[in-house]
């Protein structure tokens, strides 16, 4: 039989994609088979599937437990392995989000969700746990804009980590790049995943298309305000995180990798 055991658990919400079904429906219809009057493909859904797919396989390669449905992700990995608690799997967990805000963000569309850490039993065909319903609660009650929100739980656990020296000094850094603390909340700073491309090139590419789909999204709901407001917050975020990095490359990069006069120049990339 299933049992509990301590697991870190991540629920992801794509937004706005309810609204986007009947578009994708619309598209379907238009595309119709001649092999096949009953069939009918949405491209544009397709492609956003593609990107499901590919998350199951890098979930898999962390051998993380999921649950794909509609447009919801849950990801779930037991941090106890062998007696002994695994620190580096909360760094891991935290950076397969970004991994997968990366992916979609490409694609035009942005993440929000929650995550937490604590007693849960899953198996192939059932989750049952406190950690997904916090989790859950804190995508769809708490983190309003498009970021991730961890639990009181799951941070009091990398606190007690951290107070134990399990973390080595490279793993305290990066920790402190990833988490960020605003008005009682901390959420994952999506724009760290610049880290994981070599060169000034790919990393400036990275922030271009930053600054493009969130420049896309802003023009796409100007004039509805709930949904404005969202993509307005990641605009503030993602320019307040380029000044960061241009004053404190050092918190992010281990090493130098632009020329100074590369570096003042993404300040450009600013929405606002």
């Amino acid at each position: 039989m299933p049992k509990y055991t301590k697991q870190i658990v991540v629920f992801i919400d794509i937004l706005g994609f309810s609204n986007m079904l009947p578009d994708f429906e619309k598209e379907a219809m238009d595309n119709d088979s001649p092999e096949d009057e009953l069939y009918h493909e949405s491209p544009t859904l397709n492609r956003l599937l593609q990107i499901f797919q590919d998350s199951v396989r890098w979930i898999r390669e962390k051998s993380c437990n999921h649950y794909l449905f509609s447009d919801n992700i849950c990801v779930t990995i037991d941090y106890v392995v062998e007696e002994t608690e695994q620190p580096t799997l909360f760094l891991e967990m935290l950076q397969l989000v970004n991994l997968l805000n990366y992916e979609f963000i490409r694609e035009g569309y942005f993440i929000r969700g929650g995550v937490d850490a604590g007693w849960f039993l899953d198996s192939r065909d059932m989750a049952v746990g406190v950690p997904l319903v916090n989790a859950y609660r804190l995508e769809s009650e708490t983190a309003v804009h498009p970021r991730v929100i961890v639990s009181e739980s799951f941070y009091s656990v990398i606190l007690q980590m951290r107070n134990l020296g399990n973390f080595s000094s490279d793993e305290e850094s990066v920790l402190d790049r990833l988490l960020v603390e605003e008005e009682g909340l901390r959420f994952i700073n999506g724009y760290v995943h610049i880290q994981n491309f070599e060169d000034s090139a790919g990393k400036k590419d990275y922030l271009m298309m930053c600054h493009e789909k969130i420049s896309a999204a802003l023009n796409k709901y100007n004039g509805i305000a709930k949904v404005y407001a969202k993509y307005k917050w990641t605009a503030e975020k993602f320019d307040a995180f380029l000044e960061d990095y241009i004053q404190n490359q050092e918190r992010y990069e281990l090493a130098e990798t632009w020329e100074e006069e590369e570096l003042f120049a993404i300040r450009d990339l600013k929405i606002n």
